[in-house]
């Protein structure tokens, strides 16, 4: 994640100060913000992948059991 961060901020230097916060999340030692047991507070994202034939990605939550849509 910090790999991506960085990347984008390379990209968007104007941005570091909106993104201060996950920056400070990132450097906390012994947290892992993408796993959902950290309870200070975690990573969660979506998206919507559809490829050149309009097929649809969907993906089963493996929590909830429900596919996502």
């Amino acid at each position: 994640m910090r790999t991506t961060v960085n990347t984008y901020l390379a990209r968007n230097p104007h941005e570091r100060k909106q993104l201060s916060v996950l920056l400070d999340a990132l450097d906390r030692p012994g947290e892992n913000i993408a796993s959902r047991s950290t309870f200070t507070g975690h990573v969660t994202c979506g998206a919507i992948v559809i490829d050149q034939f309009g097929r649809i990605l969907h993906v089963l939550h493996l929590a909830s059991g429900k596919v996502l849509v």
